[in-house]
């Protein structure tokens, strides 16, 4: 156990240093667009050299993909959370449990959006750059991974009748697409009732859009 800790501990500590540059990189394409972003900056910024750059993550279509993914991969992570803390909580019947599980899938978004702004800017906006970077495989995946775990979670309260039966990528629609439109107008300014605010209105408008009647 403790060879596995210290094997461990490198991994970590790389992972840590990749993210610390995927925030700085994120800044510069916050501050500049990702057309007006250039690697000297993120290198400048980050400290590390252009050698290092292109070691750990490539050119900079390829940064900013991998910005997007761990975007991606850190509101999953706190979905996760929010699901297992949801899946935990005792003396609920099926229905209690699926609306906590809807709502902390509202939650998530809510507060990852919130705690995140730049970060969820991004990615709203910047999907196509996973593409043009040749990562479409490894978000699919990722991807992959995230529904398999939301089908898996809300799998029983489906069979027990406690929601709609309609499928993942309707039932994430109905739960998630009105946060994420309100979250839009809020990150471009356009909303001025801080997102965070809306957070039991989306909550409550999500449960009653997929509860089984």
């Amino acid at each position: 156990m403790k060879e596995s800790s210290q094997v461990n501990k490198p991994q970590a500590k790389t992972e840590e240093k990749k993210r610390q540059i995927l925030l700085i990189a994120l800044q510069c394409f916050t501050d500049h667009g990702i057309a007006g972003t250039t690697i000297d900056m993120i290198r400048e910024a980050s400290g590390m050299s252009v050698g290092s750059l292109y070691h750990h993550f490539g050119n900079k279509d390829k940064i900013a993909a991998a910005v997007f993914i761990q975007g991606m991969r850190e509101f999953a992570e706190l979905l996760r959370v929010y699901l297992s803390q949801a899946e935990n909580l005792q003396d609920l019947d099926a229905n209690g449990k699926a609306e906590q599980g809807v709502k902390a899938i509202v939650y998530a978004n809510v507060d990852w959006i919130s705690n995140n702004p730049d970060w969820a800017r991004f990615v709203f906006h910047h999907r196509s750059i996973v593409s043009t970077a040749g990562s479409g495989n490894k978000l699919a995946s990722d991807m992959q991974i995230f529904y398999l775990h939301i089908i898996n979670w809300f799998k029983p309260y489906t069979q027990q009748g406690a929601l709609r039966p309609v499928s993942i990528e309707l039932l994430s629609s109905l739960i998630s697409g009105p946060c994420h439109d309100y979250a839009r107008h809020w990150l471009a300014g356009r909303y001025k009732t801080p997102l965070v605010e809306q957070r039991e209105e989306f909550a409550t408008a999500a449960w009653n859009a997929v509860k089984a009647a």
